[in-house]
């Protein structure tokens, strides 16, 4: 029911080949901003949005999600992210959340250091009054990807059906493994348009590093841009299925 953060989740799925940063530059990826409406048992669960901005060199994702009016009666729901990431390797280097997700409300802000093989994780928790920081250093392996940076990796791969793609991903925690395989070819029809596109299908390796409910496929159109353009998530409560808008 939550149908915002499950298109958020979805989204933050999108993972790679075993991972090889490229050796030269990339070229800056136009800015854009994509719109999605998500839907449960084909009721409105909620819209979001994903904006890619170039600031100094470093590249920018913003992800905004919202619940519909049906769903705030009993989840109130508002997530705003940004991921930074350096273009030429895909390594992140900051993630910023802002989540309110029914009773819950925190700040996030993560620092990722490839060099010294650490992130830094400051927490507030602003359920509690006053509210409760926590200041974390953890071990990762190097350069990692955060789930939204992934999302340009990803897309700048062939796709191809029959491709298997395995990469390391860290919300913060421990990292994990995920493996995701594009399995199908087909005509998807949303609000946006009707697009040509590949169905990619994650599963975590590791369940104990990163928990996911229920299965999930994404699909890409099957051009240059690999625009992620539908989201399927199954879970015990139903399908929730996130849709390009424009």
């Amino acid at each position: 029911m939550v149908g915002a953060r499950l298109l958020a989740l979805a989204l933050l799925l999108l993972l790679l080949p075993l991972f090889r940063p490229p050796q030269a530059p990339v070229a800056p990826l136009p800015t854009a901003t994509l719109h999605y409406a998500a839907t449960w048992r084909l009721l409105p669960a909620g819209q979001a949005s994903l904006s890619w901005s170039n600031d100094h060199g470093q590249r920018k994702i913003s992800f905004a999600a919202d619940a519909s009016r049906l769903v705030r009666l009993f989840y109130p729901l508002r997530d705003r992210m940004q991921s930074v990431y350096d273009p030429a390797s895909f390594c992140t280097t900051s993630v910023d959340n802002d989540t309110l997700e029914g009773h819950r409300r925190r700040q996030t802000h993560i620092v990722y250091q490839a060099d010294l093989k650490q992130l830094t994780l400051d927490e507030t928790d602003l359920n509690h009054q006053p509210p409760v920081a926590k200041h974390e250093v953890k071990p990762i392996p190097g350069c990692v990807l955060d789930l939204f940076s992934a999302l340009d990796y990803v897309r700048a791969q062939p796709l191809h059906v029959g491709d298997v793609y395995n990469f390391p991903v860290n919300e913060g925690g421990a990292t994990g493994e995920v493996r995701l395989t594009v399995d199908l070819r087909e005509t998807v029809t949303t609000p946006a348009g009707r697009f040509t596109a590949v169905r990619a299908h994650p599963t975590v390796l590791d369940p104990k590093t990163l928990t996911r409910p229920g299965q999930m496929w994404i699909w890409f159109s099957d051009d240059a841009r690999h625009l992620p353009v539908q989201v399927e998530t199954k879970v015990s409560w139903g399908t929730l299925i996130a849709q390009l808008e424009n």
